[in-house]
Parts: structure tokens; sequence; C-alpha cells
């Protein structure tokens, strides 16, 4: 599942050409954080589904889709 998450995150940032700094400016999170997430290292939490999901302008539940 991790994994899975990882490639869609990497795919999200990827399709709007954002780089892990300016994600993790504009979510307020950790930049080796989000590295960890999108290589299936860190699994995240509810509150980082929603942060991340409110970065990319969306709901969690599009966030999640195709996991």
């Amino acid at each position: 599942m991790n994994v899975r998450f990882g490639k869609r995150l990497g795919a999200l940032r990827k399709g709007q050409d954002w780089t892990f700094i300016y994600l993790a400016e504009h979510s307020g999170m950790d930049d080796k954080f989000l590295r960890d997430l999108e290589h299936g290292e860190k699994e995240p939490c509810l509150n980082t589904l929603d942060v991340l999901a409110k970065s990319f302008d969306m709901s969690m539940s599009e966030l999640l889709k195709g996991i």
C-alpha cells in the first residue's frame, strides 16, 4: 500500500511539475519525509493525507484514487 501511494504521490507531484522542495514548502511538510513517502518507506497518517490532498487542491478520496 505504501509503495502504491508513493507512486500516486510521485505522479501527482510530477504532473504539477513540482520539486520535492516546492511540495514541502507548499504543504508545510519536510522534504525528506515527502521523499520517503514517495519511495514507499513511510506510511502516511490521515492528517498527512489531508494536508497533501489540500496541497493538490483535491479531496482525500481523489488523492487515494487508484490505490
